[in-house]
């Protein structure tokens, strides 16, 4: 029974292979797609100063500045990036731990990405990033530019790029110092003090206000910021009994008001994991120019459509934005009309803003899943951070580049096309029509090569 699961598995294969080559998504010779405008809320709608509605339909640049070792080339036994850079750190040293990050960051996302996510078609990207890519250690410790300045210019290239390629981006605090939740994608699992009553607890909302009063600051005025998401998913999976809505609803507000005295017209966005009726009415505390954002992790496409009712029935007023979203039905069989283009198709339908999870992913079934535009299933390149040498893990992770040779392109893509304007196939300039076909043929077949090692290994 074992073998005959394989064959047909490899039967599959070898149909997608020959009758679903992917298509590449590239801007032609990096051309800027225009100027961006400002973003602000016009009661459910997002416009630009124009008054023209902008939908956003985008990406999310996930395990870039904060990696998940399910979709990323690190092997922390789903602790979180935190372990991760504290074993480097105890192994290697400060300096030498953030050098190898920066390896991991400078390959991960690059310049083509921007240009590919362009020219597919998508208008935004969300930026996940957590409190240490700013600060080298728990206490605050600031990392300084050569001018002896904080350094936040990883995102100061990020939105140039997005300005270049006609991008909007969110900024997405996806970890903050002491865990915001229970799960390793906030940077340390089961080790939520966010939001504790004690002196350490609001020391940890102090230290996040602060990162949003700098990042504020910083980028007033920068079109290409289509909003601040202040948190991801706060008290995700934490027990019921320590759910402190209130406190989390008491940071938002100083939050807020933090961004506000340094840049009064940005867009800033809330979310109540997983309930948007765990965020106050808006009116009530004062709060103008804001987006409430939906993750939804669904097994049917009802229960997308009931949380959206429920949404909509609170009548606060706002643009709904489903940050993150994917069908949690195990296989396709039992995925009937709830399949991400069924999403899609009801988030176009009540004119709700999206980002698809994700990018690009790298665990044993990336490049063939419809979690990823770009996946990578080379088991060999996955980072074991207690035991690969130095030099071991800046060559595993400097082969990180999405057109490095090592991605291929997953099923996403497939599902998200029909419901971008401009999303169609955009060939590199010159190249053949032979090329392009060769071209793809070759990544799909490399695909092809590593799931039947995958299944007889």
């Amino acid at each position: 029974m074992k073998n005959s699961r394989k064959i047909l598995s490899l039967a599959v294969a070898l149909l997608l292979l020959l009758t679903s080559l992917p298509p590449v998504f590239v801007s032609a010779n990096g051309a800027s797609a225009g100027a961006l405008s400002p973003l602000h809320t016009e009661g459910e709608k997002l416009v630009d100063a124009n008054g023209n509605e902008v939908r956003l339909r985008g990406v999310n640049l996930g395990g870039w500045l904060i990696q998940e070792d399910w979709f990323c080339p690190a092997d922390n036994g789903k602790r979180g990036d935190h372990r991760t850079l504290e074993t480097l750190i105890s192994r290697f040293g400060t300096e030498k731990a953030y050098e190898l990050y920066n390896v991991y960051w400078d390959n991960w996302i690059t310049e083509y990405d921007f240009a590919e996510i362009a020219g597919m078609g998508f208008n935004c990207v969300r930026i996940p990033f957590w409190y240490r890519n700013f600060q080298s250690d728990d206490n605050g410790t600031w990392i300084l530019n050569d001018a002896g300045e904080k350094d936040f210019s990883r995102l100061d290239r990020a939105l140039e790029l997005c300005g270049k390629y006609g991008l909007y981006a969110i900024l997405d605090f996806h970890g903050a110092n002491g865990n915001q939740g229970a799960q390793d994608h906030c940077g340390q699992k089961d080790n939520c003090h966010f939001f504790d009553l004690n002196a350490q607890g609001k020391a940890y909302r102090r230290q996040a206000t602060e990162i949003w009063s700098l990042l504020a600051e910083r980028y007033a005025g920068n079109a290409a910021v289509a909003m601040f998401d202040l948190l991801n998913e706060p008290l995700c999976d934490v027990n019921v009994l320590r759910r402190n809505y209130p406190v989390l609803n008491g940071w938002y507000d100083d939050a807020y008001r933090a961004i506000r005295a340094k840049d009064p017209a940005r867009v800033v966005c809330m979310m109540g994991t997983w309930d948007i009726g765990k965020l106050p009415n808006p009116v009530l505390k004062g709060w103008t120019n804001v987006v409430y954002q939906l993750h939804q992790y669904n097994s049917k496409i009802e229960g997308f459509q009931s949380r959206i009712d429920a949404s909509k029935a609170l009548h606060y007023n706002v643009p709904l934005y489903a940050g993150e979203f994917h069908p949690t039905a195990e296989t396709e069989e039992s995925r009937v009309n709830c399949t991400v283009g069924d999403i899609l198709a009801l988030y176009e339908a009540e004119g709700v803003n999206w980002t698809v999870w994700t990018w690009k992913g790298y665990n044993s079934w990336a490049a063939w899943a419809d979690w990823f535009i770009y996946g990578s299933t080379e088991a060999p390149l996955i980072v074991d951070p207690e035991k690969d040498s130095y030099e071991t893990i800046a060559e595993k992770w400097g082969a990180m580049a999405t057109n490095g040779g090592h991605f291929y392109s997953g099923h996403l893509d497939e599902e998200v096309l029909p419901f971008l304007p401009d999303g169609k196939e955009a060939e590199p300039a010159g190249e053949s029509g032979f090329a392009a076909f060769f071209r793809k043929l070759t990544r799909r077949f490399r695909a092809f090569v590593e799931l039947i090692a995958v299944l007889f290994t």
